[in-house]
């Protein structure tokens, strides 16, 4: 992206991409010359290029990502909350704040040329939309002072949000174990990857609404 800005072709991959095409041949023990390493250096190139077209979006879309998945860890540790009451409900209005361009920009990556089709950009827009709901409906359960509500919505939210990094490593536990083709296995990551994100999370909330406090290490 700021090699494009400086007047890089946006088919340029940059590298960080190479080095990543490199690190998953030596993991796949796969040859630069193979059929996989072909495919999946093409999509590379098309999931580059999605992006860097549309560099002031991307920029809109990586920087307020970056900083919400790096400081909303902190939410989640309750000698936090209970020490610093003013910077939690600071720091959650903050996260709101950048979670409305991560969400919007993430929404129309989902739509813009999706590098694995329909079906990963159906799953990708859904869990987009799901994590802005939940933001909303913290936001509203907040100024309603109704904590375990806005506890529930956080977390559902920030599985959502952190749910990326399970696709990607569904995407290589795919291509790892199954015999298929690597487009499939994209599809099929968008989906088992915010699944295993979601579907665990949703069981903690759950189990933690009929246990004591102390048991609710991330309430």
């Amino acid at each position: 992206m700021w090699r494009v800005l400086d007047g890089a072709p946006v088919d340029e991959l940059s590298p960080q991409d190479v080095e990543n095409l490199r690190t998953l041949a030596a993991w796949m023990k796969t040859g630069a010359g193979s059929q996989l390493y072909q495919q999946i250096e093409r999509l590379t190139h098309l999931g580059s290029e999605r992006y860097n077209v549309v560099p002031i979006v991307t920029l809109v879309h990586v920087v307020p990502g970056a900083l919400f998945l790096f400081a909303a860890p902190l939410q989640l540790i309750p000698r936090f909350r209970s020490r610093r009451p003013g910077i939690h409900r600071r720091l959650g209005y903050v996260l709101l704040a950048l979670a409305i361009p991560y969400a919007f920009t993430g929404i129309f990556f989902s739509i813009h040329e999706p590098v694995f089709g329909p079906l990963a950009a159906l799953a990708s827009g859904l869990a987009g939309a799901w994590f802005i709901c939940c933001a909303v409906l913290a936001y509203l359960a907040i100024r309603k002072r109704d904590i375990e509500r806005h506890r529930e919505w956080m977390l559902r939210m920030l599985a959502v949000a952190y749910g990326i990094a399970a696709v990607r490593l569904s995407f290589l536990a795919i291509i790892a174990v199954f015999p298929i083709d690597v487009a499939a296995a994209g599809t099929l990551s968008f989906w088992v990857g915010w699944l295993i994100s979601v579907l665990p999370t949703e069981w903690w909330i759950r189990r933690t609404a009929r246990q004591p406090q102390a048991l609710r290490w991330a309430s």
